[in-house]
């Protein structure tokens, strides 16, 4: 009689140590399948659920470059201090070479050469750069917002050595 005493007490004991067991492998496993059915692109990896975008990607699944909202046809509305108010328009496009790289014609109503600027997230700056060779220098930052406006603070620099800042310089779509 003790020795079913002994069984029975063990199989009772057993019972929710083995209820724990079940709901942790099915926890463990219920984690673990969070990206089973992620699809991330452009060589992003998926952690809880959540595709990691590498540089110069964007979105849920990281399909989208980044750079691809800032691109197109600008109304620009300049504020500088030298040269005044301007209105002209630019173009912003793709350099082949990198998906956080596009390039600006027109810039300034002013340069022959494209602008090269780089980006990141909302963010878009211009490093110093002389795209003309003409002793000008070029350098700013810009901030996309509203889904199709750029708002730009820049500075060009004469081949003098005088700054023409231009701050709070607006570019629509």
């Amino acid at each position: 009689m003790v020795s079913r005493f002994k069984v029975f007490f063990i199989k009772v004991t057993m019972v929710p140590f083995l209820v724990l067991l079940v709901c942790q492998i099915l926890l463990i496993q219920s984690c673990a399948d969070e990206c089973k059915k992620i699809i991330c692109y452009n060589g992003a990896l998926c952690l809880d659920g959540l595709c990691g975008c590498t540089t110069g990607y964007e979105g849920e699944d990281c399909s989208l470059e980044v750079r691809e909202k800032f691109m197109g046809t600008y109304n620009v509305t300049d504020n500088c201090t030298i040269t005044g108010n301007a209105m002209y328009t630019v173009n912003i496009s793709a350099v082949d070479t990198s998906v956080t790289m596009v390039k600006i014609a027109n810039f300034n109503n002013d340069f022959s050469n494209p602008v090269n600027a780089i980006i990141s997230g909302n963010y878009i700056e211009i490093p110093v750069q002389s795209p003309d060779a003409n002793g000008r220098a070029v350098s700013g930052i810009g901030l996309f917002s509203g889904g199709s406006t750029i708002t730009w603070n820049y500075t060009i620099v004469a081949a003098t050595g005088i700054p023409n800042d231009c701050v709070d310089s607006v570019w629509k779509r």
